[in-house]
């Protein structure tokens, strides 16, 4: 209500100055003769000026609207009765003034004003008018006996109580359309803002005009940031062109998309977009109307299931392979051995018998790995303590050949008890292979991190190391059968990381970025 109070009397006083100066230009032009018409308005127009030079200061430094207002109204009595006493009492023809007070009273104000605007000028004008009277106003008139001096105050009274009758009307009218349009538009954005879908609307250039506060909280960006920008600075370059070049006219569905975005913080987020035309009134396109839903999370369990059936697909076939091979290569070592005891071989021929077994021992291993990756499954599902599990499987690793002096692992713990149900065989397999393949991402030394700790339904370990660090490519194929990233071993060692904690209902994730590091979490039902 301030507001529009102090926008109403910046109006007030641009239009006071607007008409002063009109009515001394109609003076010049329709009474150029009358020099006692320009011996008042002149001092009346001069003072209107000086006093608007402080009503604007008023206005530009001070948060009182109101008593800017009051200033305003009991200068503008002062001055209006001043001018109708110097310039004749009931014969001026500035009478009309006094209706201007009344009628900006009631446009401003409320009923209380009018009544207050109307009752001091009725008295104002009756008391000019009888002190015209008593013969104390100079250069009135006599205008004849009293009766007719109270009929015309009487008329004049009755155009006050009209005019202000009136504006009471109109000012009721105004202030109960505002508050209706008031409560429609709280209505209209509770509505949008319940929506838990994101709600755009954009003009033809494609600049956002408004959004709902799911717009706000999907995208990360307030408000104040995404007014007036233009929404290729929220999407893809190619969205924005999409959205701007579609002709509606041609379809009456929908435009469709789904893409791949980034939010304040810089995480990805998997949005569906529906844009429709903005029509106004006369049904002319304005603007584009976009919703949005994230369905990030949705995505990421459809790519993970496509994962799983994916890896599983090439654990059958892994599993088939792998009883093949392992049952003539178990043949082809035991012959080489036989062979080994019963010839008398040379130096050379020696050497070649070694390697033949020793490359049959890695493939054995290879098959191995290939068969608890396609067919492991959890054992001895039992309570575990973590801490005791991880604390053993450190301590046995920084006996393995690929620790080095320069490396360290620290390990951490919260107070709570760690206990989950779990095969302890099988979680020792797990710390390994990632205990593993973060001390080969540190060739040249460095700390891995290991942090245990508890929430509410979970149990949760947190490796970080300080290495080489993951490409999202690395990333994406890390879990995959095959892919070693250090070039060593075979490449299943997060794969049967991958399995073991799936098939313990547990879920990883993996954060990395290259020269940052790499993170691997792991969380297990309690």
């Amino acid at each position: 209500m301030n507001n529009e109070l102090k926008k109403s009397l910046l109006a007030l006083i641009v239009f006071r100055l607007l008409l002063v100066s009109l009515v001394m230009g109609v003076g010049l032009l329709a009474l150029p003769q009358q020099l006692s018409f320009f011996q008042f308005i002149q001092p009346f127009t001069l003072a209107v000026y000086v006093l608007s030079v402080l009503y604007i200061l008023l206005w530009k430094y001070t948060e009182l609207p109101n008593l800017v207002y009051h200033i305003q109204f009991l200068f503008d009595l002062i001055l209006i009765s001043t001018l109708i006493f110097l310039s004749g009492g009931i014969n001026s023809l500035f009478t009309p003034f006094y209706v201007l007070i009344i009628v900006y009273a009631s446009l401003l104000k409320d009923r209380d004003a009018v009544i207050i605007a109307v009752t001091l000028s009725i008295t104002s004008y009756s008391g000019i008018v009888h002190l015209g009277y008593l013969g104390w106003v100079p250069g009135a008139t006599s205008i004849g006996p009293y009766p007719l001096l109270i009929y015309r105050i009487s008329l004049n009274t009755l155009g006050f109580l009209a005019v202000a009758l009136l504006g009471i009307y109109l000012s009721e009218r105004i202030r109960s359309a505002r508050q209706e349009l008031g409560a429609a538009k709280v209505v209209h954005q509770n509505i949008v803002n319940s929506l838990r879908d994101g709600l755009l609307t954009l003009d033809a250039e494609g600049v956002i005009t408004s959004l709902n506060r799911a717009a706000e909280d999907i995208s990360g960006y307030s408000e104040e940031d995404l007014l007036s920008t233009k929404i290729s600075d929220l999407f893809s370059e190619s969205v924005s062109n999409r959205i701007l070049k579609s002709d509606f006219e041609l379809s009456s569905r929908a435009l469709h998309m789904e893409c791949w975005t980034e939010n304040k913080t810089g995480s990805s987020l998997f949005l569906v977009l529906s844009c429709s035309p903005l029509l106004s009134h006369q049904q002319e396109q304005t603007g584009y109307i976009l919703a949005f839903q994230d369905l990030t999370e949705i995505k990421k369990r459809e790519d993970e299931l496509q994962f799983k059936e994916k890896m599983a697909a090439i654990g059958q076939m892994a599993a088939g392979l792998a009883h093949e091979i392992r049952n003539p290569l178990g043949s082809l070592s035991g012959s080489i051995q036989v062979l080994q005891s019963e010839l008398k071989l040379s130096d050379k021929k020696a050497r070649l018998i070694k390697i033949v077994l020793r490359e049959c021992d890695r493939l054995n291993k290879i098959v191995g790995d290939f068969l608890t990756y396609a067919g492991s499954r959890p054992g001895r599902i039992q309570p575990t303590d973590l801490f005791s599990l991880v604390h053993d499987t450190v301590e046995m690793f920084k006996n393995s050949p690929d620790f080095q002096g320069s490396h360290a692992i620290e390990l951490s713990s919260s107070a709570n008890p760690l206990v989950c149900q779990a095969d302890s065989d099988q979680f020792k397999q797990v710390v390994w292979n990632i205990l593993q393949n973060g001390i080969r991402s540190m060739p040249d030394g460095g700390k891995l991190s290991i942090e245990l700790f508890t929430n509410d339904s979970s149990v949760l370990m947190k490796f970080t190391d300080q290495g080489v660090g993951l490409s999202s490519a690395e990333k994406t194929k890390l879990f995959q059968p095959f892919h070693s990233g250090s070039g060593k071993g075979a490449g299943l060692g997060m794969s049967i990381v991958y399995q073991i904690v799936q098939q313990h209902r547990g879920s990883i994730n993996i954060d990395s970025y290259p020269g940052s590091g790499t993170t691997v979490s792991i969380s297990l039902p309690v």
